[in-house]
């Protein structure tokens, strides 16, 4: 159960940040 919860918030945080590096690179 914990190690599906640590890849689930592994993936959400890989998500998000590729989301974070695709709005910077249409801001500049």
């Amino acid at each position: 159960m914990l190690k599906f919860l640590g890849s689930t918030v592994g993936i959400i945080f890989l998500i998000g940040l590729l989301v974070v590096i695709g709005l910077f690179a249409l801001i500049f």
